[in-house]
């Protein structure tokens, strides 16, 4: 089924197509709609990409962006436009409509990636096609994927990208180091969304340890290929436009106090099992909400209702298995019974408590990774297993780095522990914690998936994880049609600068200046002033970023406060300002400015 490559190339497409329609309805893959993006983060990474296509192609920089932000521009980087994307298309802005958009496309890529890396990583462990090809529906379907559509309401393109995890998995189960590859996947991530670079770094680092300790490598060519990724992720950093911001990269804030919850930044371990989160619906009808638990925004990993009910099936044949090994006089129908009994006057009993069937589903998790996944997802031997510990504890790191400094379950800290210089800098720079549990969670949805198809029979295996997958569908089919209708229902969105005065204007003027300025504004204005700059091919300080010089940007505001001030106001730019008690202290100074006054509810200044 799955046997040649070619073969695996045309399933993925075809179920990464399938799995794209059910989840967003398929609209938004024409390159002409837009509607969808007008809002939140998503309209920031659209109007990164409107500005960049009109750059020059021979700058340097490449990922520079300079009429977004004007005096604070920075990088399409900053945007989280998916500059790979960018790169590819701005060469053939020519031939691309005015309203063009490839994040529609970059979604059904996604899909594709991460059902072709799915099918990848579990023929490590798997030869039966289908069973193969089964697995990687589920891991399609994981709802921590589908989740970051919808993530705050408006979703995360960029960090869609959870193909980038299970190819630096590929690699690593793949025995020879291949440079090539590796430098490629770190090239492709710096490109694609930075918080993926940790993850990828981290599975490249068990890597390099496995290379060495255990498959007897040269260092030299360690050395040559740690050199040869390097230089290809430094240069990609500086290509892409990343020291736009000079030391202001690694800037950000991780605290996380007691009046914070819920905890937006944090994973807990219980977010494995919970089924609601904000904008995304209930992902499960049979398993109970965890009232405590809703506000995990960025730490949300909800397995799925097949993963844990395959995981739960594997744990009560393993225990069958072990109690009838340990206790062979008696009969395993009677060991069977002991264990169904034992278990349903324990489901009746913690049930009546969502806080305690929270803390027992967690447990039993718990328990069949760490008693079962390591012997049976590698070989008997026990250096075969070693030679996957780098793997286990660098994972393990990020998944404690995930519950940020101050671990705990729900909203219990067990314990907070203070940050060393270099650490704490990490935290700044990557300060939202929760997404750190990504290849955790990869690994242990790999872990069930393979361990269920050695502990049971190949063709009882192949029906159980049918019948789970077609179990998490349908018990999930309530928060996917809820991901869908942010895609199929979104409103018309239509700019209110209809005045044809703003025509006039931009026919003669280069850019729109607002002060104060309208930076990272969460009413989303800019985005109104910053769209009709696009269009109109004009520059503005109007921004959204997710990096920028706080320093820069305070500097630049009282050059136009003066300008503002003392009536020198730069005549080739349209001024909005942006605050009533402003605008009356504008007024107030009586400058013979060439237009003073509203269009469109906006106060405007042009000199």
């Amino acid at each position: 089924m799955l046997k040649s490559k070619s073969a695996q190339r045309i399933y993925s497409l075809l179920i990464g197509l399938s799995v794209f329609v059910y989840v967003t309805g398929g609209r938004i893959l024409n390159p002409t709609s837009r509607d969808w993006l007008m809002v939140g983060d998503s309209a920031t990474h659209y109007m990164g990409w409107e500005f960049f296509r009109h750059t020059s192609l021979l700058q340097w920089p490449l990922g520079l962006n300079p009429k977004l932000g004007l005096d604070i521009s920075s990088s399409v980087a900053f945007t989280d436009s998916i500059p790979l994307a960018a790169f590819i298309f701005k060469p053939f802005n020519s031939l691309l409509p005015a309203t063009f958009q490839y994040l529609g496309l970059w979604i059904l890529i996604c899909f594709v990636l991460q059902t072709y890396l799915a099918a990848r990583l579990l023929s490590h462990f798997l030869t039966d096609q289908i069973q193969i090809a089964l697995g990687s529906v589920f891991i399609a379907l994981s709802p921590v994927l589908i989740y970051r559509l919808v993530h705050d309401g408006y979703g995360h393109i960029a960090l869609v990208s959870h193909f980038l995890i299970l190819g630096a998995l590929n690699l690593y189960f793949t025995k020879p180091l291949k440079s090539l590859w590796w430098a490629l996947l770190f090239t492709s991530t710096i490109l694609i969304q930075a918080y993926f670079i940790p993850m990828v770094a981290a599975i490249w680092i068990a890597k390099l340890v496995q290379y060495l300790r255990h498959d007897g490598g040269s260092r030299s060519v360690a050395i040559k290929h740690f050199a040869a990724v390097a230089v290809a992720s430094i240069s990609t950093l500086i290509a892409g436009g990343y020291v736009a911001l000079g030391s202001n990269l690694f800037t950000g804030g991780s605290e996380v106090t007691d009046s914070s919850f819920p905890y937006w930044f944090r994973w807990q371990p219980l977010s494995l099992i919970d089924i609601q989160t904000s904008f995304s619906g209930t992902w499960s009808h049979l398993l109970s909400d965890q009232q405590e638990l809703r506000g995990d925004v960025e730490g949300f990993s909800f397995l799925g209702s097949g993963i844990i009910l395959l995981a739960g099936l594997v744990t009560l044949v393993l225990l069958l298995r072990y109690f009838v090994a340990r206790f062979p006089h008696y009969q395993p129908s009677q060991v069977a019974a002991a264990i169904g009994a034992t278990l349903v006057i324990t489901a009746s009993w913690i049930v009546m408590s969502t806080q305690v069937f929270s803390m027992a589903l967690f447990v039993a998790l718990a328990v069949f990774v760490i008693q079962f996944s390591i012997e049976k997802l590698v070989a008997k031997k026990s250096e075969s297993r070693s030679r996957h510990r780098a793997l286990y504890l660098l994972v393990a790191a990020l998944a404690a780095y995930s519950m940020t400094f101050r671990p705990g379950i729900g909203r219990r800290t067990f314990f907070e522990y203070p940050l060393v210089p270099l650490f704490k800098q990490f935290t700044q720079t990557f300060h939202t914690h929760g997404r750190y549990i990504w290849p955790a969670y990869y690994l242990l949805v790999l872990v069930v998936i393979v361990v269920a198809c050695r502990v049971f029979n190949k063709k009882l295996a192949t029906i159980v994880l049918a019948g789970c997958l077609l179990f998490q569908v349908v018990d999930s089919a309530s928060a996917v049609t809820t991901v869908r209708h942010r895609f199929t229902d979104a409103p018309e969105w239509v700019s209110p600068m209809q005045d044809p005065r703003w025509e006039e204007l931009a026919r003669t003027h280069k850019n729109i200046v607002t002060l104060p300025l309208l930076i990272n504004d969460l009413a989303d204005r800019w985005m109104l002033i910053a769209d009709f700059a696009s269009r109109h091919k004009m520059g503005t300080n109007a921004v959204y970023f997710s990096r920028i010089n706080m320093e820069e940007a305070s500097q630049y505001a009282g050059r136009l406060h003066d300008g503002f001030l003392h009536g020198t106001l730069d005549p080739s730019n349209i001024y909005i300002v942006t605050d009533d008690a402003y605008w009356e202290g504008v007024v107030g100074l009586k400058f013979p400015y060439a237009f003073t006054g509203d269009i469109d509810g906006f106060h405007v200044v042009v000199p």
